[in-house]
């Protein structure tokens, strides 16, 4: 069994799995020769049929990338609690969960608009 013939037989079978998907069990009984020639066993098989693109996106139709949106309100609310309270808005701004950029101004909107949050000066205050 030649490299380029181990190699077209992978490429069928890659093909073959995004029509029909089968389990890594049928795929190294029917195709055992090849996967002895490459020094394959079932686990390896199992994982290089997990390791292929196709088969994340049929396992998960529903599944996206993972993006959530955080609630900063909650966190901010999360961040008096731990401090007692009271936090200063500059430091505020430096403990926001990372990928979430804003500005005072909109902490400031932010807070206004929250039922347990006030701006006394420089302070973001907790009310209970």
């Amino acid at each position: 069994m030649t490299d380029e013939y181990r190699r077209q037989n992978l490429e069928q079978l890659i093909i073959q799995q995004t029509t029909i998907k089968q389990s890594a069990v049928i795929v190294f009984t029917e195709h055992q020769t090849l996967w002895q020639k490459l020094g394959f066993n079932q686990m390896q098989v199992s994982l290089w049929l997990a390791s292929l693109p196709l088969n994340n996106h049929l396992e998960e139709p529903a599944a996206v990338p993972y993006q959530t949106t955080p609630d900063v309100a909650a966190h901010l609310v999360s961040l008096l609690q731990q401090a007692g309270g009271r936090m200063p808005l500059a430091q505020v701004l430096k403990k926001l969960p990372v990928g979430i950029t804003t500005s005072e101004q909109q902490i400031r909107k932010l807070a206004q608009k929250h039922a347990q949050i006030e701006i006394k000066g420089p302070l973001l205050v907790l009310i209970n």
